[in-house]
């Protein structure tokens, strides 16, 4: 790994080049003047740990704002407010760099036999990267995007159920080549060591992910999809799971966030976790002596004194914050997707009769293995064996098959904490867990959203002005409006 991060000071010199010679038009575009020489596994390191290292304001101030995380001042999301200056910084952060830089790699390697795991790996995290861009926005470009040396410089808007059947595709089209190729390195690999069997499980775990994703617009195939999934074979463990190690030259994309927004634990988050006897809450928040730009001295770790923030000003001013020293250091290892989603999905999956197993296994291995996973964070927070089998003990999968599948849904909630926000706000419009009730004191008016959580976020307010055409044919599937309106919801979350 230290090798490994060696070369991110000179990749990063290199995404610096590429900036500064891309035309300003298309921020998703790739610059058609090339630096063809750039080696494929250097960009494709680069766009892995851009994936983490960028600005994380997106997800605190919306996600973890709607998912009732936590709060401060600063976040537009608490509200349900719209700040296309906060919203339009997800787009930013995942067309320029990383996904000009896979669309650059995909050509260079494609016809390269020597290369073939490299190429299905990138592809893998194509799908990846579009799916969140596709499941924050809705419609976006996707087939034409990076399409700059074919003269697109306004790309069309792609239908998300086709992009959704394209990342299928990828996916099974990248495990038979890895399938193929097992023997092969990956290139520039940050989270496997270049092991296809690694990336192999984490295409799988993808199409498990998209195939839930569908329970709702598409039952039958979200249930092929899962059983193809498992038996292409998911992640099993911790080891499996994709994590990118960042230091001071590149630091964890939350290290910039939490530096001025040592934000509050929500109410929601701490009575929970208060209730049902959770050893990680002292790990996630502490008491401390100073407010939100500084990261001061923890007083108390005691839990019972912990006290959230609350939409009802009548009730006590929050005390608990996020814990500085685990989530905020530069080195903070970030969980690309977490093996606990990937167990939770599949417990969902037994009760719905999709897949054969145990549905109090994969809950069990998914609360016992995000507890575990902590340890990875800076101070080695560790949960013991005794606790953990406690707070299983205290907290059994028990109840009929909706109530299950709202205590997986919920244990889902918990184990997101800070890195997966996002992905947790899919899960919740997904299933409608956990049971959030909105804040009923909302900014009115036509660009807000009162008193119902968002469901999709608007384009950027530059894309009016530089691709008008296909960004307002995009708007007709979501109200004609480019706001929280009752339309704005994605093709699957209808």
């Amino acid at each position: 790994m230290k090798r490994r991060l060696k070369h991110i000071a000179s990749i990063l010199f290199i995404t610096l080049v590429l900036v500064s010679c891309k035309k300003d038009l298309t921020s998703y575009n790739q610059n058609p003047d090339g630096v063809s020489s750039v080696k494929p596994g250097l960009l494709f390191s680069n766009a892995l740990v851009n994936s983490s290292a960028q600005d994380m304001e997106p997800r605190t101030n919306y996600c973890h704002a709607f998912m009732q995380y936590g709060y401060s001042a600063f976040w537009s999301g608490t509200t349900y407010s719209l700040s296309d200056a906060i919203s339009s910084r997800y787009w930013n952060n995942w067309y320029n760099p990383v996904v000009r830089n896979l669309e650059f790699i995909l050509p260079e390697l494609k016809n390269d036999p020597s290369s073939a795991s490299t190429y299905a790996a990138v592809r893998i995290w194509r799908v990846f990267v579009f799916q969140k861009l596709t499941d924050f926005y809705g419609d976006i470009p996707y087939s034409q995007a990076g399409q700059a040396s074919s003269m697109v410089y306004m790309p069309l808007y792609d239908t998300q159920q086709s992009i959704y059947a394209d990342l299928i595709n990828e996916l099974r089209a990248s495990i038979v080549i890895l399938n193929n190729n097992g023997t092969q390195a990956v290139q520039g690999d940050q989270f496997y060591s270049g092991s296809a069997a690694g990336w192999k499980k984490l295409a799988a775990s993808l199409l498990l992910r998209i195939g839930m994703r569908l329970i709702k617009i598409d039952p039958a195939q979200a249930a092929a999809l899962v059983q193809e999934a498992v038996n292409e074979g998911v992640m099993t463990g911790n080891a499996d799971m994709p994590v990118l190690k960042h230091n001071a030259a590149v630091p964890n994309g939350f290290y910039y966030n939490l530096g001025d927004q040592h934000f509050f634990l929500h109410k929601t988050l701490v009575t929970h976790m208060k209730v049902t006897g959770d050893p990680r809450l002292n790990i996630y928040g502490a008491v401390y002596d100073k407010g939100a730009n500084e990261g001061g001295v923890v007083l108390s770790t005691d839990t019972s004194g912990y006290t959230g923030y609350s939409f009802n000003s009548a009730d006590p001013l929050p005390n608990t914050r996020v814990t500085y020293s685990v989530y905020h250091p530069q080195a903070t290892a970030f969980f690309e997707f977490p093996y606990a989603e990937v167990a939770f999905l599949q417990a969902e999956a037994v009760l719905r009769g999709f897949i054969t197993g145990d549905a109090n296994a994969f809950y069990e291995a998914g609360i016992t293995a995000n507890m575990q996973s902590l340890a990875l964070l800076p101070g080695n927070p560790t949960i013991s064996a005794a606790q953990i089998a406690a707070y299983l003990a205290k907290n059994k999968l028990a109840g009929t098959i909706d109530q299950q599948i709202n205590l997986i849904n919920t244990e889902f909630w918990v184990a997101g904490f800070v890195f997966d926000a996002d992905e947790v706000w899919a899960n919740w419009r997904r299933t409608g867990y956990p049971a959030l009730v909105p804040n009923p004191a909302t900014i009115t008016g036509p660009t807000s959203s009162p008193g119902v959580i968002p469901r999709k976020m608007p384009y950027p307010q530059s894309e009016f002005t530089y691709n008008p055409v296909n960004v307002n044919n995009a708007l007709k599937a979501y109200g004609g409006l480019n706001d929280f309106n009752a339309a704005a919801r994605v093709w699957w979350d209808k």
